[in-house]
């Protein structure tokens, strides 16, 4: 093997070696928000009409603690 092979091969390695360390860091943490919407219409007398709508957030933190 020659030098320059070598040097191909430490660079490869230490290039691997960062790309894992920041997907193990990036992937770490996640936040996730979901939003419901429920809408029911209800029509009245004359042009009258009654709208009833609840919504619910719900949210998740999954970020590591240290």
């Amino acid at each position: 093997m020659t030098k320059k092979e070598i040097l191909k091969i430490v660079i490869s390695v230490l290039i691997a070696a960062l790309t894992a360390l920041a997907a193990g860091l990036g992937l770490s943490s996640c936040n996730v928000t979901r939003t419901v919407t429920t809408r029911s219409e209800a029509w009245q007398h004359g042009d009258t009409s009654v709208v009833i709508q609840t919504k619910t957030v719900e949210s998740y933190d999954g970020s590591r603690k240290y």
